[in-house]
C-alpha cells in the first residue's frame, strides 16, 4: 500500500551517520564514539606498493585524537629529534599543514619529495622540503579518512570533528618542541614560547580558521591560503530523515581527470608533474571522502580570527576570487597583523606550480617575522 508516494511500512533512519550532527561549535565532544584499531598499514597509503616511496624523506608519526584515541597519521621532515623552544629569534618554527577536501598531505604537500627521487635527477615539488630549506619545521597530518588516517565508524569527515584533531595536533607539536608552557590557560608563563603556525588549503583553509576562531591560544600564525570562505554561502542541513540505508550511499572513485582540474594555467605545470600528481593522489586516495554536516562552516566568522593573519591565493584561482579574498581579508579581527598577498599567474594549487618557491618564501616569511599572537613569547 501506497501513502503519499511512500510504503505503508517503511523504515526510517537518521540521516546522519555521526553521533554529533548538532552538536555546537566548539564542544569538546565531538567525536567518533567508536575505537580504532588499524594504523596506517591499514590505509591505501599503507597498503600500496608504493606507499613508502611517497613517504621517502619523511618522519611518519601517530597521534592518538583526545576523547576516543583514533590514530592520526602525522608527517614531519628532519624531526624525530625535535628542536627545543628557546629565547633565539632565528630558531627554526614548527608549522601545521592542512590539507583539502579531496586530495591528503602526501600528495599535496610532499610531491616528488624525498632524497631517493633527489639522487635520480627529479625535481621536488614538495612544500614540506621547500619549507624546511626556508627555516621552518613543516608537519602535515591528514583528516580522518583520507591518506594515512584511517575513516572511523561514521565512515565521513565532519568539520568539528576535524577542528578537535586539529587541536590535538597542535597540541602535540607544542610537547614535542617544548611550546606547552603556552598553553596553560592560554596564557604564557616565564617559560613559554611561541606555539606552531599554522596552515590550511582550500576547505582546509576553513578548518584552520575555525581552530583559530575556537581556540587561538594554541597557534602564533595562521595562514588562509587558497581559502574557499564566501560569506554569502550558507550550505544547507542533511534532511533530518531518509529511506536510503547507509550501504546505499555508495563509494565514489576519484579520477586522474580530478587529481588535475586544479592546473589550469599554461605554462605553469608540466604534463609530467601534474600527471605524477595524479599517480600519487589515487594511490593515497583512490575514492572521495565523505564530508557531511557543512552546515557547520556557517560559524566561520572573520571577525573572530584574532591571531596574525596571512591571506594567499592566485590571481586565476576560480575558488577564490579576489572579491571574496577581499571579503575575508577585511573582516579580520582587529589588533593583529594582517597581510594579503596575490601571486600573478597562479590558480588554486600555487605550490605545486612551477613558481613554488614564490609562495613558500611568502609563508616563510610571514611565519617568521613581524608582531607574534598575544599568547606567543616574542614581540
Amino acid at each position: 500500500m501506497i501513502i503519499n508516494g511512500l510504503p505503508k511500512k517503511i523504515n526510517l533512519r537518521l540521516y546522519s551517520s555521526s553521533q554529533v550532527a548538532r552538536k555546537t561549535f566548539g564542544s569538546d565532544s565531538i567525536r567518533s564514539k567508536t575505537k580504532c584499531y588499524i594504523t596506517i598499514s591499514d590505509t591505501p597509503l599503507g597498503k600500496h606498493a608504493a606507499g613508502s616511496t611517497l613517504l621517502d624523506g619523511l618522519d611518519v608519526f601517530t597521534v592518538n585524537a583526545g576523547g576516543d584515541d583514533h590514530p592520526l597519521s602525522v608527517f614531519g621532515i628532519n624531526s624525530a629529534d625535535p628542536i627545543q623552544s628557546s629565547h633565539d629569534e632565528n630558531l627554526v618554527r614548527p608549522i601545521l599543514l592542512l590539507h583539502g577536501r579531496t586530495w591528503s598531505s602526501i600528495p599535496v604537500y610532499h610531491l616528488l619529495g624525498g632524497p631517493k627521487r633527489k639522487n635520480n635527477g627529479e625535481e621536488s615539488r614538495s612544500l614540506i622540503e621547500k619549507l624546511f630549506e626556508y627555516g621552518l619545521q613543516p608537519y602535515a597530518m591528514d583528516f580522518r579518512g583520507f591518506g594515512g588516517t584511517p575513516n572511523d565508524a561514521t565512515k565521513c569527515v565532519e568539520p568539528f570533528r576535524c577542528v578537535s584533531d586539529v587541536e590535538t595536533v597542535l597540541k602535540w607539536i607544542s610537547k614535542r618542541h617544548g611550546m606547552d608552557g603556552n598553553l596553560d590557560n592560554g596564557v604564557p608563563g616565564d617559560d613559554a614560547f611561541e606555539n606552531p603556525a599554522l596552515l590550511g588549503w582550500s576547505q582546509g583553509a576553513l578548518i584552520a580558521q575555525m581552530v583559530a576562531q575556537k581556540t587561538n591560544n594554541l597557534i602564533s600564525k595562521l595562514v588562509l591560503y587558497g581559502s574557499i570562505y564566501d560569506p554569502l554561502i550558507r550550505y544547507p542541513r542533511e534532511p533530518l530523515y531518509t529511506t536510503t540505508p547507509d550501504t546505499d550511499e555508495g563509494t565514489i572513485s576519484n579520477t586522474a581527470n580530478s587529481a588535475m582540474e586544479d592546473f589550469t594555467i599554461e605554462g605553469s605545470i608540466s604534463l609530467e608533474t601534474a600527471s605524477r600528481f595524479a599517480e600519487a593522489a589515487l594511490i593515497t586516495d583512490p575514492h572521495k571522502a565523505v564530508w557531511k554536516h557543512l552546515y557547520q562552516f556557517n560559524n566561520l566568522d572573520p571577525a573572530q580570527v584574532l591571531s596574525p593573519t596571512l591571506v594567499v591565493a592566485g590571481d586565476q584561482d576560480p575558488y577564490a576570487p579576489l572579491r571574496v579574498q577581499a571579503e575575508l581579508f577585511s573582516n579580520l579581527g582587529r589588533g593583529s597583523d594582517r597581510t594579503w598577498s596575490i601571486l600573478a599567474d597562479a590558480d588554486h594549487a600555487v605550490h605545486l606550480l612551477d613558481g613554488q618557491q614564490r609562495f613558500a618564501k611568502i609563508v616563510s616569511s610571514f611565519v617568521k617575522n613581524g608582531k607574534r599572537s598575544d599568547n606567543s613569547y616574542y614581540f
